[in-house]
């Protein structure tokens, strides 16, 4: 997955595997070239952004996400911020954050969730597990 034309300083590129697609990333795409302006790997008229797409990028499990490969600082010092569990209002505040010069939370974007972990908490495995009724399974 090589740029072949130039990309903005912020490139968001949106996860386009299955799971995303099922969590809704294209409508999360589509958030992003109508709030921009833009079609898929064109650029802003400002130079700022561009929205592309990026195969699995691993978090499945807090599907749909978004990677900002950020190049505000040049394309020697980039980096690359992570964004799960977004919405498309979510998008677009991250989007005016960097507009603003501001530095989004990375990460999950879900309050009621702590990482990879269920929203709402866990409700499984809370406790030690009981031990098999026979020590010696040749016995039992």
């Amino acid at each position: 997955m090589f740029n072949r034309t130039k990309v903005g300083k912020y490139h968001l590129l949106v996860c386009g595997t299955t799971p995303c697609m099922i969590r809704g990333s294209r409508e999360i795409e589509d958030t992003l070239l109508k709030h921009l302006g833009v079609k898929r790997n064109e650029v802003t008229k400002d130079g700022m952004f561009c929205v592309g797409e990026m195969e699995c990028m691993g978090c499945c499990v807090n599907a749909p996400m978004i990677t900002v490969a950020d190049y505000s600082k040049g394309s020697e010092s980039y980096s690359y911020n992570y964004y799960e569990d977004v919405t498309p209002k979510r998008v677009v505040e991250i989007v005016e954050m960097l507009r603003r010069g501001e530095a989004p939370p990375v990460g999950t974007q879900n309050p009621e969730r702590i990482r990879s972990g269920p929203a709402g908490g866990n409700t499984t495995l809370l406790g030690e597990p009981k031990p098999p009724p026979c020590r010696d399974l040749d016995a039992c």
